[in-house]
């Protein structure tokens, strides 16, 4: 008789779980994990440069610190045809974040949407439209690596 190889589901503890959330923000703003600017953003927010710093009350506490700035809530795009996918809204958020948009639902941001798509708010996007966001977006982003160093570093916009 062979013994079974299935292994049992391992469950995340809820320390995982907050580093988990942490790492999912920080990735939403266009930080990767262990860089530098992750670093210096952790210290900021938490006093640490590194969540295997944090007690379990503090990393819980930075998850809802993180909640509250919006960057761990779910993107409710439904199931209709022509809606942008979540990688789409994801990856138009991300941008904008990294060109100095404060969010996408702030003011400047939902002008500059209006002005290329002619709709009234990002929440209208379609699959099409957004899709024009993103690469405005991208030429935006091209255009900043461009300029030299010193005129760089926009100012955060709402």
């Amino acid at each position: 008789m062979q013994k079974s190889r299935i292994k049992p589901a391992r469950k995340t503890s809820p320390r995982g779980q907050y580093i988990a959330m942490v790492h999912i923000a920080a990735n939403r703003l266009g930080f990767e994990s262990g860089s530098a600017i992750y670093r210096d953003w952790l210290q900021k927010l938490s006093g640490a440069q590194s969540c295997k710093d944090l007690t379990d009350n503090q990393l819980s506490a930075l998850a809802g610190t993180l909640k509250q700035q919006g960057l761990l809530q779910q993107k409710t795009t439904g199931n209709a045809p022509g809606r942008p996918t979540p990688a789409q809204w994801g990856k138009m958020e991300t941008m904008a974040r990294k060109l100095g948009f404060v969010s996408i639902d702030g003011e400047h941001f939902i002008h500059w949407v209006k002005r290329i798509t002619k709709l009234d708010n990002p929440r209208f996007l379609t699959s099409r439209s957004i899709s024009s966001v993103i690469v405005g977006l991208e030429k935006m982003w091209a255009h900043e690596q461009k300029k030299p160093a010193n005129q760089q570093g926009r100012a955060s916009l709402n």
